[in-house]
């Protein structure tokens, strides 16, 4: 069997079993959390999240970085590798201790003393997440996404089956840290079982410049894409307040979350394939207008479908006193469908090793985006969700051009692998907005809604079938590989049709 079968096979199997151990993660996770939501007081959630706040911004730096670089660069490994290990290992030692010895400062500035011992306790979670680091990576260049989909079913399983005992049991809010830490051991053990590897002290740093230099390109970036992914939230708290800050945020969850979850079925295999054929550009080109259209035919009609029945789903879902969600949410719907037709460029750069382009890409959009919420926030929350849709593609530009030139790429050709789904996504918007008028308005929200989703869901489907059968099914055909082994059809997606 050739090596572009086997990197098939892995995919397919690979979204299969991230599909199904996430999803049922999310419905466990779920019913654990309303389970305890009975028990606990927001008091104790409350403390919890006060120490994560604190915790999750020395987080962003445990790994310097070097988790991509260990899965981008398989030239990486032996004593090399070892040495990384023992370093990161040191860095999470050092943050554990920074972090027990600053938890009574963090108690004081929030004038909260129970959050030092959560702070204290969660501090271990520095240990934990520094010897996962090594082993995930291999486990990515293995293709091993079976292994990884199981070890995250397992860990939600570990941590709310603690979660759930520790509150039964009365222990407050200390059973939203130890169900942390007791997931994280678990999770660190078994990657050990699984992928066992050597910790060295880091002797030579010269020897590790090149990797540590990248880890520093990945740090930064990652520092950037947070900046400037929670500015809005942070100035329209600081600028119009709780409320205002309270219905953004619900249009934010509610336009991203669905979108997300079916997206980061792909990104979470995306990791190892686009690493294993980072030198057959051939092979990456296929894989990349593959798994765009894919997510493309997935997730736009659920962004143009959501913008286009705001109005009724936020009543329904939410209750009246939530109208203020609908205008921002419909705006943030768009920005979300274009955030999902080029999820992949930043994965293209990040695993064949261009860490340098995506550091100034993300900086860029760091430095452009919270200057435009600061203009945008003088005005109301819709304007504000207006520089999401309008100016993030903008400064995205730059991305996408480097990504699309890595893989001899042009811009037709990846529109050609959006196509499908925005000629479903028209057709499906006219027969919304037909229905729309027809029903009577006297009809509940509930009726319209039902009505408008049937209709739009099965016009879409339709049009796929009528104008795009040939590449709804060469997309479909993927399946086979897990089956067969046979290779995907080449480039299903690289013409305009």
């Amino acid at each position: 069997m050739s090596e572009s079968a086997d990197l098939d096979r892995a995919l397919v199997s690979g979204i299969a079993w991230t599909a199904v151990m996430r999803w049922s993660s999310q419905l466990i996770s779920w019913v654990a959390t309303f389970y305890v939501a009975r028990i606990l007081v927001p008091g104790d959630y409350g403390i919890a999240s006060m120490a994560m706040v604190a915790i999750g911004l020395a987080r962003m730096i445990e790994d310097f970085g070097l988790d991509a670089v260990l899965v981008q660069d398989r030239s990486i490994e032996g004593v090399q590798q070892a040495r990384l290990a023992g370093l990161l290992v040191m860095l999470g030692v050092f943050l554990a201790l920074l972090y027990l010895a600053l938890a009574y400062p963090i108690a004081g500035f929030f004038g909260e003393p129970n959050v030092a011992w959560a702070v204290m306790g969660l501090s271990f979670l520095f240990i934990t997440d520094a010897l996962q680091i090594v082993p995930r990576a291999v486990l990515q260049r293995q293709l091993a996404f079976g292994k990884l989909a199981v070890l995250s079913l397992l860990q939600v399983l570990v941590t709310q089956s603690v979660l759930i005992a520790a509150a039964t049991a009365g222990w407050g809010f200390k059973s939203l840290v130890v169900n942390s830490l007791a997931g994280a051991a678990f999770s660190a053990a078994l990657l050990y079982y699984w992928s066992p590897y050597a910790i060295h002290w880091p002797r030579d740093i010269a020897g590790l410049a090149k990797p540590l230099l990248q880890g520093w390109r990945m740090l930064a970036s990652s520092i950037g894409y947070y900046a400037y992914s929670n500015a809005d939230q942070a100035i329209i708290g600081r600028f119009l307040g709780k409320d205002a800050l309270g219905a953004y945020s619900f249009a934010t969850g509610l336009s991203t979350t669905a979108m997300r979850e079916v997206g980061a079925v792909v990104t979470k295999v995306v990791p190892g394939i686009f690493s294993a054929s980072q030198h057959r550009r051939h092979d990456l080109r296929r894989y990349f207008l593959v798994l765009t259209e894919l997510v493309a035919l997935v997730t736009l009609p659920m962004s143009i479908g959501l913008a286009l029945t705001a109005d009724l789903i936020v009543p329904v879902a939410l209750g009246p006193q939530w109208q203020a969600v609908i205008a921002p949410l419909r705006i943030l719907c768009i920005y979300t469908a274009f955030f999902n037709a080029q999820l992949l460029t930043s994965h293209l750069l990040t695993w064949t090793g261009q860490f340098r382009a995506q550091m100034w890409c993300t900086m860029l959009t760091a430095v452009v985006l919270p200057l435009a919420f600061l203009g945008a926030v003088r005005f109301d929350l819709e304007a504000v969700a207006l520089v999401w849709a309008l100016v993030y593609p903008l400064t995205n530009i730059p991305a996408l051009i480097i990504s699309l030139r890595t893989i001899s790429l042009t811009f037709g050709q990846w529109f050609g692998a959006l196509w499908p789904a925005v000629c479903g996504c028209i057709v499906m918007s006219a027969a919304v907005l037909a229905v729309r008028q027809v029903l009577p308005h006297s009809s509940s929200n509930l009726v319209r809604l039902g009505s408008m989703v049937l209709a739009g869901g099965g016009v879409y489907a339709l049009t796929l079938l009528l104008f795009f059968r040939a590449r709804v099914l060469a997309i479909l055909s993927i399946v086979r590989v897990a089956r067969t082994g046979l290779p995907v059809p080449a480039e299903p997606a690289a013409q305009l049709p």
